[in-house]
């Protein structure tokens, strides 16, 4: 018991410890330096987002570099042998019997289903218009045949009257 309560004696001091420290530094707060802190702290917000898509621009740019035999080894950059041994078809996790087993909360659920049904949309949309151009080659290809093919007979024609 006499652990408990040392515990809590100890907690007790370090709250206010904390609360003395705060209430100090706002009561020292003069106006420019209240001022200099929410330039600082707004500034901070505002930019954030920023620098971190340029870090992840960075980062995704270090992931893609495919390491050379005589650069020592990064943490990022991989060789090309091991990005085509690790790559592996992706699974399709659309499958209510999976989501249903999962315990706890599924943050995000909705937003994934609508990102793959935009994605598999976008797919079938770029499966159809490659379709339609290799129909459109075929016919190409046919329509040439028939073409040579007319020129032929109208040649054999001429040459008969001839």
């Amino acid at each position: 018991m006499t652990s408990l309560t040392a515990f809590t004696d100890q907690v007790d001091i370090y709250t206010k410890t904390v609360s003395d420290q705060l209430r100090s530094t706002y009561n020292r707060l003069t106006a420019p330096d209240a001022i200099r802190l929410i330039v600082i702290v707004g500034g901070y917000a505002l930019l954030r987002p920023y620098l971190v898509k340029l870090g992840g621009r960075f980062q995704a740019k270090d992931h893609e570099r495919v390491l050379h035999p005589e650069e020592s080894s990064s943490m990022a950059a991989t060789s090309s042998r091991s990005q085509r041994s690790s790559a592996q078809p992706l699974e399709d996790t659309d499958s209510e019997s999976e989501e249903e087993g999962k315990k706890g909360t599924d943050w995000g659920k909705k937003a994934r289903r609508r990102q793959r049904h935009k994605v598999r949309g976008a797919l079938e949309i770029e499966e159809k218009r490659r379709k339609e151009e290799e129909e459109a080659a075929s016919d190409r290809d046919i329509e040439d045949y028939l073409i040579e093919g007319e020129n032929w007979l109208v040649e054999k024609i001429t040459e008969r009257e001839g």
